[in-house]
């Protein structure tokens, strides 16, 4: 029988490659946006958007194939019902095909605010192994340079007992972005953690939710959830 003839191995191989899914979450204001736009090369995302939506853009980075999902604050108290409801099913929709990372982003230099409330939303949307997915990101590296006695991230770490708690309920795993940089060491280096997890990991995974009952629930659980802590 006679066949085509076959692709450039180079081509090939690239092709084989799984592609590295990447879920960005956290609050109004830390970076989401511009860090989807540093890890794709690309402005592919809108810094200030008038609608609440979930967004996906995708590139080829080197070798490597990468989607990034940019997921606004689903704990932000100005959402309604309605808004809420339609961003669930877009995550649920954008993210059915697995994820590699789910990075939350956290900016340096200012207070935490609701990053332990959305990081309790991500174990509802993860299940129990979202241990093995998660990652700080945190974003303005720039300015621990700026200071009056520059910082390295470990140093800035040390100096501040909610983000390090909030970093060992991630295992440890943590990365640092300047999105002002134009310098590509700093987005190879965290795809080659993202790699690394996969690898440990066996490649991606589906949100618990999302197998047993086509997140139907997902958001509502975590809502009431948020709102019970709110309470105490």
């Amino acid at each position: 029988m006679a066949t085509g003839p076959e692709p450039p191995p180079e081509m090939s191989a690239i092709s084989s490659r799984p592609v590295i899914r990447i879920l960005l979450m956290g609050r109004k204001g830390s970076g989401k946006s511009s860090s989807g736009n540093t890890i794709l090369r690309e402005r592919k995302f809108k810094l200030k958007m008038q609608d609440a939506e979930v967004c996906d853009a995708a590139t080829q980075v080197g070798e490597k194939q990468v989607s990034v999902i940019d997921c606004p604050d689903l704990l932000d108290p100005d959402l309604n019902k309605e808004q809420l409801e339609e961003m669930k099913e877009q995550l649920v929709s954008q993210c059915s095909a697995g994820l590699s990372a789910v990075l939350l982003t956290v900016p340096l230099e200012k207070p935490l605010e609701n990053e332990e409330e959305i990081l309790d939303f991500i174990k509802c949307l993860c299940g129990p192994e979202f241990h093995k997915y998660i990652m700080i990101l945190f974003t303005r590296g720039d300015e621990l340079d700026a200071l009056d006695e520059p910082q390295t991230i470990d140093e800035h770490l040390q100096n501040h007992e909610d983000i390090q708690r909030l970093v060992t309920e991630c295992g440890g795993k943590f990365h640092c972005f300047n999105n002002r940089s134009k310098s590509d060491d700093q987005v190879q280096e965290l795809l080659q953690k993202i790699e690394g997890m996969m690898e440990e990991n066996d490649g991606k995974f589906i949100m618990e939710q999302m197998k047993r009952s086509g997140s139907k629930d997902i958001v509502i659980n975590c809502k009431l959830f948020h709102c019970c802590k709110l309470l105490q």
